[in-house]
């Protein structure tokens, strides 16, 4: 837009060319810059009517803010401002050096328990499995979840969600709670148990006698 202008610009009369050539001169990088219309009113020695034909000129040609340079006009102030286009380039996913290896661990850990053969390079996998880490989960506690859902569901019509994206998703701590509930819940049994055992072997009930 601002070549647009310029290029339309020289069509015009000297007056016109003098005073925006001044007012784009003010553009300094991302600094926004305000100017006074009546410092310009004195700089620039035009009748009340021309001034404002000037102004009103080039206002639309820096009306959006996406064009790179915005300019308003409004109460006795002209604000220049600079909007640069951010370039947003795509990121591959890349595996955090630190996880690297607990990464691998994990998918292969994964592909051992189901039978398949889930790739350690996939960006949806690392980003998922970077995001758990972050919020402090361990290797055990993902290897937790693979035990716990593998022996629910593989073989089953829930075959299919034995998967990264449904594992290691932030439905993760609601998999963990349930692995320790279960967990607890077997080694209640397993201590009642062992206590019968013991029990029962303190009043010889095993002796052959």
């Amino acid at each position: 837009m601002l070549f647009r202008f310029l290029n339309n610009l020289h069509r015009k009369p000297i007056e016109y060319q003098l005073f925006w050539i001044y007012i784009l001169g003010q553009l300094n990088n991302d600094v926004s810059k305000e100017i006074y219309v009546k410092d310009l009113k004195s700089k620039f020695n035009y009748s009340k009517t021309k001034f404002y034909r000037i102004i009103n000129y080039g206002l639309p040609y820096f009306s959006q803010k996406e064009n790179g340079v915005f300019i308003l006009f409004k109460n006795g102030i002209i604000l220049i401002e600079i909007h640069r286009k951010q370039k947003i380039k795509k990121q591959s996913q890349s595996i955090n050096k630190n996880n690297k290896n607990h990464i691998v661990e994990i998918i292969n850990y994964l592909n051992e328990k189901t039978n398949k053969n889930f790739k350690v390079n996939n960006n949806k996998t690392i980003s998922l499995i970077n995001a758990r880490f972050k919020e402090g989960y361990s290797i055990n506690e993902f290897k937790k979840v693979i035990d716990l859902k593998t022996s629910k569901w593989l073989n089953t019509n829930m075959d299919a969600y034995l998967r990264p994206m449904t594992l290691f998703s932030n439905k993760m701590e609601g998999y963990i709670n349930e692995s320790n509930k279960i967990e607890k819940q077997s080694n209640e049994r397993f201590a009642k148990t062992q206590s019968a055992v013991d029990k029962a072997k303190q009043i010889n009930w095993f002796s052959q006698e």
